[in-house]
C-alpha cells in the first residue's frame, strides 16, 4: 500500500509540474511584451532597495534613490523594473507623475528636458513606458538614450520600449537587441546576468532571415508621403498616389492634414466600397474587427468621419484613418510616415535621420 501511495503521489506531482510548466510556457509565449516579460531586476536582488521595490512597490525611499545622481543607472533600472513586478497584474499606472510631483513638485509634462540630467530623463522615461506599457510613449526614453549615448543600460531599455505595442514592433525586437549588443561604443554598465535575462526572452523572436538595417526595416513597414507631392514610398516601392492624376496629393486645410483615402486603404490591403447615392465610403480591414460594425464609414455630410472631394478623389484627415488602421504617424516638415509598429519622434535626432532617408527616396524617384 505504501508503495502504491508513493507511486500515485509521484505521478500526481509529475502531472502538476507538467501543468505548471505548460502554463508558464503559455504565459511567456502569450505575453508578447518585452517590457513585462524581462524581469532583469532578478539579477539585482542582492541590493536592498531592489528587493524592497520587488516586495513592496513604489515608495518615497525609492523615489529618493531614483533621483540621486550618484546611484548607478543599472540599479535605478532594476528598481523600476522591480516596482512593476510587485503588482499581481500589469495595467496602466501613474507612477511617473507621482514621482515627478515628489521630486520636482510638478507633473512630468511640465518639466523642461533641457534642465534635466540624462539620468533624470531616463528615470522619467522608463517610468512612463512602464506606466502605459501597452501603448508606450518612447519619446522620453529616446531622449535619455541621446543624452547618455554610451550607456548600455539605457540602450537596452530603449530597445525593449521600441519593441512594445504591436506585433510588427515585436517582430523587430531581436534586431533592436542585436544592434545594441553589437555596438562597440556602448559601455556595459549593467550586469551580465541582467543582459542574459533580457536576451533569453528576445531570442524567442530571432529572425531566420536575419536583420536588415534600420532604414530598410522602416521602408518595408511604412508608407511615406509629402504634402502637395504626388510621389510616395509604399513599403519600399516608389509610386505615385494616383497614376492617372498627378494632382492627387496630400494637403493641409485649416490646420488639418488630409490624405487620399482610397490610396491609403488599398496600400494596406483594405477593401473600399463607395455608395455615391448615400455619399458614403466604407473601409473594411482586419484591423477594424474590434469596431462594432467591423468597418469604417466616411460620409460627405458628417461631423466626425467626414471625407471631402478634391481633384475627383476622396480625402480624409490623416489622424482619423491612421488611428482606425492602427498606424504610427511621423509628421515633420511636410513629411508623413505611416508605419506598422515603428514609432518615430521628430524630436529625436536618430529618428530624424531615418525619416530623412524616406524623404530622399520620395523626392528623388527612380522609376
Amino acid at each position: 500500500m505504501k508503495i502504491t501511495i508513493k507511486r500515485n503521489t509521484a505521478v500526481l506531482l509529475s502531472f502538476l509540474l507538467l501543468l505548471l510548466s505548460m502554463q508558464l510556457g503559455e504565459k511567456k509565449a502569450f505575453a508578447d511584451s518585452p517590457i513585462t516579460s524581462t524581469p532583469f531586476y532578478q539579477a539585482y536582488l542582492d541590493i536592498d532597495i531592489v528587493a524592497a521595490a520587488h516586495s513592496s512597490g513604489y515608495s518615497k525611499e525609492i523615489a529618493e534613490f531614483l533621483a540621486a545622481e550618484k546611484n548607478p543607472l543599472d540599479q535605478k533600472a532594476a528598481v523600476m523594473n522591480a516596482i512593476y513586478s510587485s503588482y499581481s497584474q500589469w495595467d496602466d499606472r501613474d507612477i511617473m507623475n507621482q514621482y515627478a510631483k515628489e521630486i520636482y513638485g510638478k507633473e512630468a509634462n511640465s518639466l523642461n528636458f533641457n534642465l534635466l540630467r540624462g539620468d533624470e530623463i531616463f528615470v522619467l522615461g522608463y517610468l512612463k513606458v512602464l506606466d502605459h506599457y501597452m501603448n508606450p510613449d518612447t519619446n522620453w526614453i529616446g531622449q535619455a538614450s541621446e543624452a547618455l549615448p554610451n550607456s548600455m543600460t539605457i540602450a537596452l531599455v530603449n530597445s525593449l520600449a521600441r519593441s512594445q505595442g504591436s506585433s510588427e514592433a515585436m517582430a523587430l525586437s531581436y534586431c533592436y537587441m542585436e544592434k545594441v549588443l553589437a555596438d562597440k561604443s556602448l559601455v556595459q554598465d549593467i550586469r551580465q546576468e541582467a543582459i542574459d535575462i533580457i536576451t533569453d526572452y528576445i531570442d524567442l523572436y530571432k529572425k531566420d532571415a536575419g536583420c536588415r538595417d534600420e532604414v530598410t526595416e522602416l521602408m518595408n513597414n511604412s508608407i511615406g508621403l509629402i504634402i502637395n507631392k504626388p510621389h510616395v514610398l509604399v513599403f519600399g516601392q516608389q509610386q505615385t498616389v494616383d497614376s492617372s492624376n498627378a494632382k492627387v496629393a496630400p494637403y493641409v486645410k485649416n490646420g488639418t492634414t488630409y490624405v487620399p483615402l482610397v490610396f491609403i486603404s488599398h496600400a494596406l490591403g483594405a477593401t473600399v466600397n463607395y455608395d455615391k447615392k448615400q455619399g458614403e465610403i466604407t473601409i473594411e480591414h482586419a484591423y477594424l474587427e474590434s469596431m462594432p460594425t467591423h468597418n469604417l464609414v466616411f460620409k460627405l455630410k458628417d461631423s466626425v468621419n467626414k471625407f471631402e472631394i478634391r481633384n475627383d478623389r476622396a480625402f480624409v484627415p490623416l489622424r482619423t484613418i491612421a488611428e482606425a488602421l492602427h498606424l504610427q504617424v511621423y509628421y515633420s516638415k511636410g513629411l508623413i510616415i505611416l508605419s506598422k509598429g515603428i514609432v518615430l519622434h521628430p524630436q529625436l535626432a536618430h529618428d530624424q535621420q531615418l525619416a530623412n532617408e524616406i524623404r530622399a527616396q520620395i523626392e528623388h524617384p527612380q522609376y
